[in-house]
């Protein structure tokens, strides 16, 4: 786990406030959402607040969201992404990595996952998790290569989420990519409560090493 000075106990619960608020912001408007995520304790945490808290913004009811755990093995992740969407056929998927990683794994995850997406023929709408956001760059390392640029720009919609801790908020935003130039722009924002902020300046990013 990273050197955050914030307890696991502590981190999970972050994961339930950051979870609704999340949900019913940076996801609104989407009718199925393909939650793919890393297999650790925080992430899992994360997308499963997630895909509770769109039941509770949209009701009681079935194929809101599903859940696809990050494969090391790229062919096996391309498999897995393929036959999601071909099973579940989101309009929308959302990376949620960086929980328990060094930030230099979530860049490389992120970006095995965008190509394991333009390979399976993904062309909705895309949505990123803040330290998946700041672990890329930006997406800076993904748009470095023409072909994934390319790709990223061809998509509905890309959407991210950014925390302004001294504003006590939560930023939305969507994404343009032209010409490998990342362009975010605020759509939406959310107060968020003292716990929630509190928590969040004790949760860090995990350190290089």
């Amino acid at each position: 786990m990273s050197m955050s000075r914030a307890s696991l106990d502590e981190e999970v619960y972050l994961r339930s406030l950051t979870g609704y608020v999340v949900a019913g912001r940076l996801l609104k408007g989407f009718e199925r959402v393909l939650i793919i995520t890393l297999p650790d304790r925080i992430c899992s945490s994360l997308s499963a607040a997630i895909s509770s808290s769109l039941l509770a913004h949209s009701g009681y009811k079935g194929s809101l969201a599903r859940i696809l755990m990050y494969e090391d093995d790229r062919a096996k992740l391309v498999e897995k992404v393929r036959a999601a969407l071909a099973e579940f056929k989101p309009d929308a998927v959302f990376i949620v990595f960086g929980g328990e990683e060094r930030m230099s794994k979530v860049a490389e995850k992120a970006k095995t996952t965008v190509e394991a997406l333009q390979e399976a023929g993904f062309s909705g709408a895309l949505a990123i998790h803040v330290r998946t956001w700041l672990a890329t760059k930006q997406l800076g390392n993904i748009v470095a290569e023409q072909r994934l640029a390319s790709y990223l720009s061809s998509l509905r919609e890309i959407r991210v989420f950014t925390a302004d801790l001294q504003q006590k908020k939560f930023v939305f935003h969507k994404v343009k990519v032209e010409n490998s130039a990342v362009k975010p722009q605020p759509y939406d924002e959310a107060s968020l409560i003292d716990e929630h902020v509190e928590l969040l300046k004790k949760s860090l990013p995990p350190p290089e090493q």
